[in-house]
């Protein structure tokens, strides 16, 4: 009885054995962020945290000013830029935009090398953010705006920024000497609207929405062939048939300003600016919003 007792639990054990051997219990997890399986047909992904598994370049580029030394900086595992590297690099001294790096792949980093023109970045541990003075804070990115959009039409921008009233230029180009001839967004004008020109200016009233100030937002921008849309958070504000012609203009396009107009900076924060060439579908505009406002808390 004691053999055979044996034998089965032999038998059990080598069962068992075959039957867990066929799993794996200890998968290594990749990470997942929102830009996977999200990067046809993007123009820039800039964010202060990483917004896709395969990227492994730096978040930021700043100077501190007390040397005018220059560092890159990656994220922590928060997945936000690591401020605590940050603080105990920069002392006491404040620290500037550099470079914000573009996590597409494309390498369309935005940039600003003249030290009087850099934004002031903040290390605040929630939501870091860099902001413009109003006066000539700004940063280049150096891609004509007919690649960034679909030949100065379509296009979609998802971001997060501190909405302020001013005489500003949130992001965009304007066409040297022709002031009507531009991709850009206002957010907000003094009037306490947010504006978006996603062509020849100005298509009224489907370019502008009330909106309110001094307070992080998250909002998209699509242009269709025909129709513009302004969302807030995930709500329509504004959209309608765009009636103006396209955007011609060839340089590239500004954060804080208007690339090719230097007037009208802007006092914005920003956290977080995604591009797309095209009017990308509502479910992935959908799932970047909801990401955007639930990961900055906003």
């Amino acid at each position: 009885m004691t053999r055979v007792l044996f034998f089965i639990c032999l038998l059990f054990s080598v069962f068992c054995h075959s039957q867990i051997g066929q799993y794996n219990h200890f998968p290594t997890i990749r990470p997942s962020h929102i830009l996977d399986e999200k990067l046809n047909n993007i123009s820039f992904a800039y964010s202060l945290r990483v917004l896709e598994s395969d990227y492994n370049g730096p978040l930021i580029r700043l100077r501190r000013d007390s040397d005018n030394m220059e560092q890159d900086f990656g994220w922590a595992d928060n997945d936000i830029v690591d401020v605590e590297a940050i603080n105990t690099w920069r002392g006491g001294a404040n620290v500037f935009i550099v470079i914000w790096y573009d996590q597409s792949g494309l390498g369309r980093n935005a940039i600003q090398n003249t030290n009087a023109f850099q934004p002031r970045f903040i290390t605040n541990p929630v939501r870091p953010y860099f902001f413009g003075d109003g006066i000539n804070d700004r940063l280049d990115i150096n891609t004509s705006i007919q690649l960034l959009t679909n030949a100065g039409v379509n296009g979609t921008i998802l971001t997060v920024l501190y909405s302020t009233s001013n005489n500003q230029f949130s992001f965009g180009t304007r066409r040297a000497g022709v002031s009507r001839d531009r991709w850009s967004i206002h957010i907000n004008w003094t009037n306490n609207r947010v504006y978006f020109d996603s062509g020849i200016c100005c298509s009224n009233p489907v370019r502008h929405a009330s909106n309110t100030n001094n307070q992080w937002q998250q909002f998209s921008f699509i242009r269709a062939n025909i129709a513009q849309t302004i969302r807030r958070s995930g709500t329509v504000l504004r959209t309608g048939n765009y009636t103006l012609g396209r955007c011609t203009a060839t340089n590239g396009a500004g954060i804080l300003y208007s690339n090719g107009y230097n007037q009208e900076f802007a006092t914005n924060r920003f956290t977080e600016l995604i591009m797309y060439r095209m009017d990308i579908n509502l479910t992935e505009i959908q799932e970047i919003e909801e990401s955007q406002i639930n990961f900055w808390n906003l």
